[in-house]
């Protein structure tokens, strides 16, 4: 393939693209609408874009009013607070379309929001049509191809869950034009605004579209150009365009990428431990090339192209000697998709996540654009070779379909041999119209891949959308009312009850925005790695790399620590009566005789709780904790500890006495017994019954009243089963089960039913839960799948905590979720929470940063103190912090394993507390400095040339 930098005029073509555009989109967006939904999803786009995008436009009017004021940097929106600069740098201020939402009224967010979507997804489509006019003279052709790019899977998804992924979409195209164009001496400016661009959208797409760029121009050099032209002269001009890039957007990526890397989801394991992919994920990948409909991203191996896609890459592979660059890349696009170590390569080192196969979309749609092209050439050998590969692919579509019952793949399929039936009637002799009738196809084929990936019919992606309406519904009811008369302040934080507080349809606030109170939980892709560290650090079971606090499974002191006031919680909903210690109900709302998901017959109401045991957001501890003692206690003891003293590192702790550790956690003897009437020990419990349930028989329990049972899980060890045995296991209870009945037992059917089952769903895997029951509800602690991405860890402990009770319990449940061995060490600790624990809170409370006051990155306030001792706070430590006392400038220490805090002295002292993003001053200057020696450059390369020009 040949560029081709002839400048056209395009104008028709962007005419034709539009009115198709708006013909597919009908359908594409219609669907949702039609059906009642909006274009909001229930996660990403309902708890971080959109609200993000309201704060980004009232930030961006203030900046426009007062010019030289200062960005905002910290929220206390963000969960514990976080750095605001960063969040919006990874979401929101790197997306240039979201700038355009200053046109609109506060009153028209969320249409405009919606408006966005609309309006990226046809950029993304005018993109191409640049780029493949580059290649093509028929506008037919490079639509063809404009419809293929546009409406695959990937986008189908990505479009509306996360806004943003639809950009590099149009960055990739340009990256491509512009190394062709340093590839062939020609400018490297265009380059190096396609390079700016990249930067400044999102540091995590700049590196998955970096490293694309560099494939293709490793490729593009030897596969092309290696002799053709000056080596380094033309490695010199891609250097320059790449320096002047990075230092003209340092200001934005420079801090984003502090972020990522001081994130919980720097430490994740590589590929999730993954040496090859589940055998479901080969099996399934043959179809998900052209099952437009389906919504089953297998590690995100979003592909879903037209049908046609399947014909054109074959007729490449056919033709690799004339298109080596493009056979070469979907070669190389194969064998890294069989590999999970290539997903995590370009995730970041991390999770096996298939995102990169967005720049996959480009070569399959110049490949159909070509397929269209050569129609009237094509032989009767290459007729012959697409006829054997298509009979070997159906025949692997349809058994695997028998297999995964797959409804989504009938329309590919008939697309697929309709297709067919197009290639071999065009390609026999010049047909009138064939470009005209392949786009009528490819238009047709995306139609009904929509249709069926959107309606909400059979697991549709609408079901995930907010109906209509609904979001601002949410914001103004999510505490159904009980936060009308609560203060607002930073302060102070609320709460709900663990897996209680559901908003209908199964949506849940994860975060604050847009809400005046400041929740505890946070769904960030970047969180703060201090606040994951003492998450684990407390053996918080419902920790998540994204969501690390979540509620911590309702633990009073933990939420006494967070500084948890109220807490919000549903009546008929899960762990409903599962109350922290000493929150008492305050005020409820009306009572509804249907419930958040419409269930007729369940009554629902909000109650809220309130505590005088908050801790104080900035408090000071003349007593601490040292790695030693923290090492000997155990998870219960260490969070009973929050409120003795502070944990710090050795050598400040020498400087300072040691806390008197409080007697309040009392480890509870006990046995577990099966349903068998066996004793069973944890060392060693073999689950190979999934109908036999195990109890943990208390001894003495009345000695514990008016405590909270903690259930710790240390040394967590899964062996699961081998496919064999599981199946076997499976069939022997139903063997037996049928034993009796008149019908016997149809083995082969079962042995089926069962190996189809466990393929499916990824056995064996290392994936479990372990599940304690008592009557006031069930908690969990899970090992997710490898498939989860993100959302996987390693689960080797946990503390699951099974309420306050002023009675406890004879005995509780303990249920595995699998077949397997499960290894682990288990303790009962009791948390007593009477007079000492309040006699210890009253002097904390007495002790807080006194007159407090809250602005823009600041925080002051005034504190008297006896003797030295430290400063602490739940305010999740960074770099950024500054804090001075009466004027000068302390020495910032981390506490409690992840918090912000300082040593003070004894006397009156005025803190200040200042806020700064690590890395956005130094950005900032990298920035001016590289734009002004780019001005000055660009100014000498331009008087050079003319000179010569000149003298020429």
């Amino acid at each position: 393939m040949t560029f081709s930098f002839t400048k056209k005029n395009n104008l028709k073509l962007y005419l034709q693209y539009t009115a198709i555009f708006a013909l597919i989109a009908f359908f594409v967006y219609g669907t949702y609408f039609v059906t009642g939904h909006s274009l909001i999803w229930h996660l990403d786009g309902a708890q971080q874009h959109l609200p993000l995008l309201e704060e980004f436009r009232k930030t961006l009017f203030k900046i426009l009013k007062h010019p030289f004021s200062s960005w905002p940097q910290w929220s206390f929106k963000l969960g514990l607070g976080g750095d605001i600069f960063q969040i919006n740098a990874y979401y929101v201020t790197g997306d240039i379309f979201n700038y355009l939402i200053l046109l609109f009224p506060a009153s028209k967010i969320i249409f405009a929001y919606q408006f966005l979507i609309i309006l990226r997804l046809y950029c993304v489509g005018l993109v191409f049509c640049y780029f493949a006019s580059h290649f093509f003279s028929k506008n037919a052709i490079i639509l063809s191809g404009t419809v293929v790019y546009l409406f695959n899977a990937f986008l189908l998804y990505a479009n509306i869950a996360q806004p943003f992924f639809s950009i590099p979409f149009m960055i990739f195209p340009l990256l491509i034009l512009g190394i062709e164009r340093v590839l062939q001496q020609k400018s490297i400016w265009p380059l190096t605004l396609a390079f700016c661009w990249m930067l400044f959208s999102n540091f995590y797409f700049a590196y998955i579209l970096g490293f694309g760029a560099l494939l293709y121009l490793i490729l593009r050099y030897l596969l092309t150009y290696r002799k053709k032209i000056n080596f380094f002269k033309t490695l010199f001009n891609l250097g320059l365009s790449t320096a002047i890039s990075l230092s003209a957007t340092a200001i934005l990526w420079f801090p984003e990428m502090l972020a990522v890397f001081s994130s919980t989801r720097s430490n994740a394991p590589f590929a999730n431990g993954l040496r090859l992919y589940p055998l479901y994920y080969y099996l399934a990948l043959p179809s998900q090339l052209i099952n437009g409909g389906n919504r089953n991203f297998y590690f995100w191996s979003a592909l879903g192209f037209a049908s046609i896609s399947f014909f054109s890459i074959i007729f490449i592979l056919i033709k690799i000697k004339k298109y080596p660059l493009l056979g070469t890349s979907f070669i190389l696009g194969l064998i890294m998709l069989l590999f999970p170590q290539f997903g995590a390569l370009f995730n970041g080192l991390t999770s096996p996540s298939n995102r990169w196969t967005l720049m996959l979309s480009l070569p399959i749609a110049l490949s159909v654009c070509i397929l269209i092209e050569q129609l009237p050439k094509l032989t009767h050998k290459v007729r012959l070779a697409l006829t054997y590969c298509l009979t070997i692919y159906s025949c692997w579509i349809f058994l695997t379909y028998f297999f995964q019952n797959d409804e989504k793949l009938f329309i590919p399929m008939a697309f697929l041999f309709i297709g067919y039936g197009f290639l071999i009637y065009h390609s026999s002799g010049t047909k009138n119209h064939s470009n005209y009738a392949f786009l009528a196809l490819i238009i047709c084929n995306v139609i009904f891949n929509a249709i069926y990936f959107e309606a909400p019919y059979n697991g549709g992606y609408s079901n995930e959308m907010l109906p209509l309406k609904s979001f601002e519904k949410l914001v103004k009811t999510r505490y159904a009312g009980l936060d009308k008369d609560v203060k607002s302040s930073n302060s102070y934080r609320v709460s709900t009850t663990s897996q209680n507080y559901n908003l209908g349809n199964s949506f849940h606030m994860y975060n604050a925005q847009p809400n005046k109170l400041n929740s505890i939980t946070s769904y960030y892709s970047l969180q703060n790695v201090n606040i994951g560290n003492f998450a684990q650090k407390m053996q918080n079971s419902q920790y998540e790399a994204n969501i690390p606090i979540s509620q911590f499974s309702d633990r009073t002191v933990l939420n006494n620590f967070l500084g948890v006031k109220y807490i919000f919680n549903q009546i008929n909903q899960k762990n409903s009566t599962k109350i922290p210690a000493n929150y008492l109900a305050e005020k409820a709302s009306t009572r509804l005789t249907s419930g958040s998901n419409n269930q007729s017959g369940v009554d629902t109401q909000t109650v809220r709780y309130k505590t005088n045991q908050a801790f104080p957001l900035i408090y000071w501890q003349d007593t601490v904790i040292n790695s030693q003692q923290l090492k000997s206690m155990t998870t219960t003891a260490r969070e009973r500890a929050l409120a003795s003293g502070v944990y710090v590192n050795n050598s400040i702790a020498k400087h300072y006495s040691k806390t008197k550790l409080s007697t309040d956690t009392q480890t509870i003897k006990y046995y577990i017994v099966s349903s068998r009437g066996n004793i069973v020990d944890t060392s060693s419990l073999e689950h190979l019954d999934s109908t036999e349930t195990y109890k943990i028989i208390l001894k003495n329990p009345e000695n514990y009243e008016n405590s909270e049972l903690h259930i710790e899980l240390n040394n967590i060890k899964y062996q699961q089963l081998s496919l064999k045995k599981q199946i076997q296991l499976e069939q022997n209870k139903q063997a037996t089960l049928t034993s009796n009945g008149i019908i016997t037992n149809d083995d082969s059917y079962n042995y089926y039913r069962y190996l189809r089952y466990h393929i499916l769903n990824g056995s064996p895997d290392n994936s479990f839960s372990i599940s304690v029951s008592s009557n006031l509800g069930t908690e969990s602690i899970t090992q997710p799948k490898q498939s989860e991405l993100s959302f996987y860890k390693t689960v080797k402990s946990g503390v699951l905590n099974l309420g306050y009770f002023t009675s406890t319990p004879k005995y509780l449940t303990l249920t595995p979720s699998k077949l397997g061995i499960y290894k682990f060490q288990l303790q009962i600790v009791a948390e007593k929470l009477g007079k000492n624990y309040n006699r210890e809170v009253t002097k904390i409370q007495k002790n807080r940063l006194k007159s407090m006051k809250f602005s823009q990155n600041n925080i002051t306030g005034k504190i008297k103190t006896v003797k030295k001792g430290i400063l602490t706070s739940s305010i999740p430590f960074s770099e950024g912090w500054k804090i001075y006392d009466n004027g000068k400038k302390l020495k910032t220490i981390k506490t409690n394993t992840g918090f912000l805090g300082t040593q003070l002295q004894a006397g009156s002292h005025d803190i200040h507390l200042i806020y700064s993003t690590p890395g956005l001053k130094t950005g900032k200057i990298i920035s001016i400095l590289g734009i002004i020696l780019t001005i000055v450059f660009a100014f000498l390369l331009f008087l050079i040339n003319k000179f010569f020009h000149k003298n020429n």
